[in-house]
């Protein structure tokens, strides 16, 4: 399994970052805010073979980039109907920013939308956010992943990251924006260790990343092996 960082950043941005979002094996996307067409482009990965877009819920940084994807297939002619798994709501939501967009009605959205379900490989839980989030686990090409989206410290989370090969869990403020996270029901450095531990999980990926966070990172990767940092390209 190859698993493509096409951006590590929360909704705190800075130049030259991009909201977290990964794809394995070039077709199957987690996450889709601004500009993660942009970052499959300069990958060289062609969005017209994407085959799933999954979405943990719909905060802009992690879903305000599917009507650009829509516009791309619509204007290239992608062949293959797309599958976009999401919360309740995320298909009436979509249609919704098509329309504010004023989507050419030429372009037909040639997509199936799977709310709240599990889809073949990926399984759904629920994490625990400001609003509802689907954390995944993924069990694809012989290997298991899960990603959480935005959480706080979840149960749900450490039980369905149970033993996985990879955890792709949000670290987006260190120990000393733990008021911050406690209120925007985000995780720090020590929640995310400890759901690390709970879980057994063999590596872990932070994303969702602050600055500090960034940097906390960093400098964890000197120390820790089983800590990876999100960018480029990781063989699962």
């Amino acid at each position: 399994m190859k698993i493509r960082f096409l951006g590590k950043w929360s909704s705190n941005i800075v130049a030259g970052e991009r909201n977290v979002s990964f794809a394995l094996d070039d077709k199957i996307i987690f996450d889709f805010g601004p500009h993660a067409l942009e970052s499959l482009l300069e990958s060289k990965v062609d969005p017209r073979k994407a085959e799933v877009i999954a979405i943990t819920h719909m905060h802009l940084d992690h879903f305000s980039g599917l009507p650009e994807l829509f516009w791309y297939r619509a204007i290239y002619k992608a062949e293959n109907r797309l599958m976009v798994l999401g919360p309740k709501g995320i298909k009436n939501n979509t249609e919704k920013l098509l329309k504010l967009l004023h989507t050419p009605e030429e372009f037909k959205v040639d997509a199936e939308f799977i709310e709240d379900e599990d889809y073949e490989f990926i399984r759904h839980i629920k994490a625990n956010h400001t609003i509802v989030d689907n954390g995944y686990r993924i069990e694809y090409g012989g290997k298991t992943l899960f990603y959480t989206g935005d959480t706080a410290y979840s149960k749900n989370v450490v039980n369905g990251s149970q033993d996985v090969d990879m955890l792709v869990h949000e670290m987006t403020y260190t120990d000393n924006g733990k008021k911050e996270a406690d209120f925007w029901k985000h995780s720090t450095y020590s929640t995310t260790m400890q759901v690390f531990e709970e879980s057994h999980a063999k590596r872990l990926v932070p994303v969702h990343l602050t600055v500090d966070s960034d940097n906390l990172v960093k400098g964890l990767l000197k120390s820790n092996k089983m800590i990876i940092y999100p960018a480029g390209i990781i063989d699962l």
